[in-house]
Protein backbone atom coordinates (compact mmCIF):
# COMPACT_ATOMS: atom_id res chain seq x y z
CA UNK A 1 0.00 0.00 0.00
CA UNK A 2 1.38 3.20 -0.91
CA UNK A 3 0.54 6.79 0.25
CA UNK A 4 2.32 9.31 -1.81
CA UNK A 5 4.53 9.14 -4.83
CA UNK A 6 6.53 12.25 -4.05
CA UNK A 7 8.44 14.09 -6.98
CA UNK A 8 11.32 16.01 -7.15
CA UNK A 9 12.15 15.20 -3.45
CA UNK A 10 15.67 16.62 -2.56
CA UNK A 11 15.66 15.52 1.01
CA UNK A 12 15.28 11.49 0.46
CA UNK A 13 19.29 10.81 -0.53
CA UNK A 14 21.18 12.94 -2.95
CA UNK A 15 20.28 14.68 -6.03
CA UNK A 16 16.54 14.91 -7.42
CA UNK A 17 14.36 12.03 -6.39
CA UNK A 18 10.85 10.32 -6.67
CA UNK A 19 9.92 9.05 -3.45
CA UNK A 20 7.49 6.25 -2.40
CA UNK A 21 5.82 6.26 0.85
CA UNK A 22 5.03 2.69 1.34
CA UNK A 23 2.44 2.09 4.04
CA UNK A 24 3.32 0.41 7.37
CA UNK A 25 5.47 0.93 10.28
CA UNK A 26 6.44 -1.41 13.19
CA UNK A 27 7.01 2.03 15.23
CA UNK A 28 4.69 3.94 16.68
CA UNK A 29 7.01 7.10 17.22
CA UNK A 30 5.35 10.34 19.15
CA UNK A 31 7.44 12.88 16.80
CA UNK A 32 6.62 10.98 13.18
CA UNK A 33 6.22 13.32 10.65
CA UNK A 34 3.96 10.79 8.61
CA UNK A 35 2.04 9.31 11.23
CA UNK A 36 -0.22 8.58 8.11
CA UNK A 37 2.11 5.76 7.52
CA UNK A 38 2.07 3.87 10.60
CA UNK A 39 -0.95 1.69 10.22
CA UNK A 40 -0.87 -1.19 7.39
CA UNK A 41 -4.39 -0.19 6.24
CA UNK A 42 -5.48 1.95 3.59
CA UNK A 43 -3.71 3.56 0.80
CA UNK A 44 -3.07 2.79 -2.77
CA UNK A 45 -2.37 -0.74 -3.92
CA UNK A 46 -0.30 -0.75 -7.19
CA UNK A 47 1.56 -4.36 -8.60
CA UNK A 48 5.47 -3.94 -8.70
CA UNK A 49 5.18 -3.73 -12.49
CA UNK A 50 2.40 -0.61 -12.35
CA UNK A 51 4.35 1.26 -9.74
CA UNK A 52 7.91 0.63 -11.31
CA UNK A 53 6.30 2.40 -14.47
CA UNK A 54 4.82 5.28 -12.63
CA UNK A 55 8.66 5.94 -10.79
CA UNK A 56 10.26 5.87 -14.31
CA UNK A 57 8.37 9.02 -15.47
CA UNK A 58 10.60 10.60 -14.24
CA UNK A 59 13.73 8.78 -14.96
CA UNK A 60 14.68 12.38 -17.00
CA UNK A 61 15.03 14.24 -14.05
CA UNK A 62 17.55 12.44 -11.63
CA UNK A 63 20.61 13.14 -13.70
CA UNK A 64 23.77 11.31 -12.65
CA UNK A 65 23.55 11.83 -8.86
CA UNK A 66 19.08 10.98 -8.47
CA UNK A 67 16.98 8.35 -8.61
CA UNK A 68 14.52 6.33 -6.56
CA UNK A 69 14.14 6.75 -2.95
CA UNK A 70 11.83 3.90 -0.93
CA UNK A 71 10.60 5.07 2.27
CA UNK A 72 7.07 5.34 4.55
CA UNK A 73 6.19 4.33 7.13
CA UNK A 74 9.06 1.45 6.60
CA UNK A 75 9.30 0.17 3.28
CA UNK A 76 11.58 -2.80 4.38
CA UNK A 77 8.54 -4.16 6.76
CA UNK A 78 6.77 -4.80 3.03
CA UNK A 79 5.76 -7.93 1.76
CA UNK A 80 9.55 -8.39 0.37
CA UNK A 81 8.72 -10.42 -2.89
CA UNK A 82 6.64 -7.67 -3.97
CA UNK A 83 9.71 -4.85 -3.05
CA UNK A 84 12.15 -7.51 -5.08
CA UNK A 85 10.20 -7.49 -7.81
CA UNK A 86 10.08 -3.56 -7.40
CA UNK A 87 13.74 -2.51 -7.35
CA UNK A 88 14.97 -5.45 -9.15
CA UNK A 89 13.08 -3.68 -12.09
CA UNK A 90 14.38 -0.21 -11.33
CA UNK A 91 18.04 -1.49 -10.76
CA UNK A 92 17.97 -3.29 -14.36
CA UNK A 93 17.92 0.29 -15.94
CA UNK A 94 20.72 1.75 -13.99
CA UNK A 95 18.82 3.83 -11.67
CA UNK A 96 20.33 4.96 -8.18
CA UNK A 97 18.02 3.56 -5.33
CA UNK A 98 18.28 4.55 -1.90
CA UNK A 99 16.24 3.24 1.24
CA UNK A 100 15.26 5.26 4.28
CA UNK A 101 14.62 2.98 7.20
CA UNK A 102 14.06 2.89 10.80
CA UNK A 103 15.86 -0.74 10.91
CA UNK A 104 13.28 -2.84 13.18
CA UNK A 105 12.90 -5.73 10.70
CA UNK A 106 14.22 -8.82 10.13
CA UNK A 107 17.95 -9.30 9.17
CA UNK A 108 16.48 -10.99 6.09
CA UNK A 109 14.75 -8.61 4.56
CA UNK A 110 17.96 -5.89 4.72
CA UNK A 111 19.58 -9.03 2.90
CA UNK A 112 17.01 -9.50 0.05
CA UNK A 113 17.29 -5.67 -1.08
CA UNK A 114 21.34 -5.54 -0.73
CA UNK A 115 21.59 -6.70 -4.05
CA UNK A 116 19.73 -3.73 -5.24
CA UNK A 117 19.92 -0.56 -2.99
CA UNK A 118 23.05 1.76 -3.09
CA UNK A 119 22.17 3.92 -0.21
CA UNK A 120 20.76 2.97 3.24
CA UNK A 121 19.35 6.53 5.06
CA UNK A 122 19.20 4.51 8.53
CA UNK A 123 17.29 5.76 11.41
CA UNK A 124 19.29 6.07 14.97
CA UNK A 125 16.15 7.95 17.18
CA UNK A 126 17.56 7.22 20.88
CA UNK A 127 20.42 5.12 22.05
CA UNK A 128 18.70 3.88 25.67
CA UNK A 129 16.29 1.11 24.93
CA UNK A 130 14.04 1.92 27.47
CA UNK A 131 13.58 6.03 26.06
CA UNK A 132 13.48 4.00 22.84
CA UNK A 133 10.40 1.98 24.10
CA UNK A 134 8.84 5.27 25.38
CA UNK A 135 8.82 7.23 22.42
CA UNK A 136 8.72 4.70 19.87
CA UNK A 137 6.47 1.71 21.22
CA UNK A 138 9.48 -0.98 20.73
CA UNK A 139 13.30 -1.14 22.44
CA UNK A 140 16.14 -0.35 20.18
CA UNK A 141 17.78 -3.67 20.50
CA UNK A 142 16.85 -5.33 16.55
CA UNK A 143 17.76 -1.87 15.30
CA UNK A 144 21.28 -1.15 16.40
CA UNK A 145 22.23 -5.19 15.76
CA UNK A 146 21.17 -4.56 12.32
CA UNK A 147 22.98 -1.48 11.48
CA UNK A 148 26.58 -3.58 12.94
CA UNK A 149 25.60 -5.65 10.75
CA UNK A 150 24.58 -3.23 7.88
CA UNK A 151 27.83 -2.33 8.44
CA UNK A 152 30.16 -4.95 8.74
CA UNK A 153 31.57 -7.52 6.49
CA UNK A 154 28.82 -10.02 5.95
CA UNK A 155 27.37 -7.51 3.24
CA UNK A 156 26.64 -9.58 -0.06
CA UNK A 157 27.24 -6.08 -1.36
CA UNK A 158 28.92 -2.82 -0.92
CA UNK A 159 25.82 -0.40 0.19
CA UNK A 160 26.43 2.91 1.32
CA UNK A 161 24.85 4.05 5.39
CA UNK A 162 24.55 7.62 6.29
CA UNK A 163 23.17 7.63 9.71
CA UNK A 164 19.66 9.94 10.17
CA UNK A 165 19.13 11.44 13.63
CA UNK A 166 15.63 13.29 14.37
CA UNK A 167 16.80 15.66 16.95
CA UNK A 168 14.42 15.93 19.44
CA UNK A 169 14.33 19.04 22.10
CA UNK A 170 14.64 18.12 25.13
CA UNK A 171 14.34 13.94 24.44
CA UNK A 172 17.69 13.33 22.94
CA UNK A 173 19.69 16.24 22.25
CA UNK A 174 21.55 16.33 25.57
CA UNK A 175 23.12 13.73 27.46
CA UNK A 176 21.25 11.34 25.37
CA UNK A 177 22.95 12.61 21.84
CA UNK A 178 26.35 11.40 23.50
CA UNK A 179 25.05 7.98 23.85
CA UNK A 180 23.71 7.73 20.79
CA UNK A 181 27.15 9.19 19.13
CA UNK A 182 29.00 6.24 21.60
CA UNK A 183 27.06 3.54 19.66
CA UNK A 184 27.36 5.18 16.09
CA UNK A 185 30.19 3.34 13.35
CA UNK A 186 31.68 5.53 11.70
CA UNK A 187 29.87 7.03 8.23
CA UNK A 188 28.07 9.67 7.41
CA UNK A 189 25.11 11.60 9.97
CA UNK A 190 22.47 13.78 9.16
CA UNK A 191 21.10 15.94 12.50
CA UNK A 192 17.48 16.72 11.68
CA UNK A 193 16.09 19.08 13.85
CA UNK A 194 12.33 18.52 14.51
CA UNK A 195 9.72 20.23 13.50
CA UNK A 196 5.71 20.00 14.21
CA UNK A 197 4.83 20.52 10.30
CA UNK A 198 3.09 17.40 10.92
CA UNK A 199 0.62 18.76 13.40
CA UNK A 200 -2.23 18.55 10.49
CA UNK A 201 -1.71 15.17 10.11
CA UNK A 202 -2.03 13.75 13.70
CA UNK A 203 -5.11 16.55 13.77
CA UNK A 204 -6.70 14.25 10.00
CA UNK A 205 -5.94 11.04 12.35
CA UNK A 206 -8.19 11.74 15.13
CA UNK A 207 -5.46 12.22 17.03
CA UNK A 208 -3.64 14.85 19.79
CA UNK A 209 0.23 15.04 18.58
CA UNK A 210 2.70 15.10 21.46
CA UNK A 211 4.04 18.95 21.66
CA UNK A 212 7.70 18.69 21.33
CA UNK A 213 10.35 21.39 21.06
CA UNK A 214 12.28 22.08 18.14
CA UNK A 215 15.96 22.70 18.65
CA UNK A 216 17.31 26.06 18.90
CA UNK A 217 19.95 27.27 15.58
CA UNK A 218 22.91 27.46 18.48
CA UNK A 219 21.56 24.14 20.15
CA UNK A 220 21.90 22.33 16.60
CA UNK A 221 25.42 24.28 15.59
CA UNK A 222 26.84 22.57 19.29
CA UNK A 223 25.83 19.04 18.47
CA UNK A 224 26.74 19.20 14.86
CA UNK A 225 30.69 20.75 16.36
CA UNK A 226 30.27 17.76 18.79
CA UNK A 227 29.87 14.91 15.75
CA UNK A 228 32.20 16.65 13.66
CA UNK A 229 34.78 16.65 16.95
CA UNK A 230 34.25 13.20 17.32
CA UNK A 231 35.53 12.48 13.74
CA UNK A 232 32.59 11.86 11.57
CA UNK A 233 31.22 13.69 8.83
CA UNK A 234 27.98 15.39 9.89
CA UNK A 235 25.44 17.69 8.11
CA UNK A 236 22.38 19.09 9.22
CA UNK A 237 19.51 18.13 7.08
CA UNK A 238 20.23 16.08 4.26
Amino acid sequence: MITNIQRYSIYDGPGIRTTVFFKGCPLSCEWCHNPETQSYEGGQSYTPQELARIVLRDQMFFGETGGITISGGEPLAQDMEYMVEFLSFIKSKGIHITCDTCGDVPWENFEVVLPYVDLFLYDIKLATPELHKQYTGRDNQRIITNLNQLIGANCVRLAEVWLRIPVIGGVNDGDEMAKIMAIAPKCKVCLLPYHSMATGKWEKLNKMPTQFCTPSKEKMTQILADWQKAGFDTQIGG
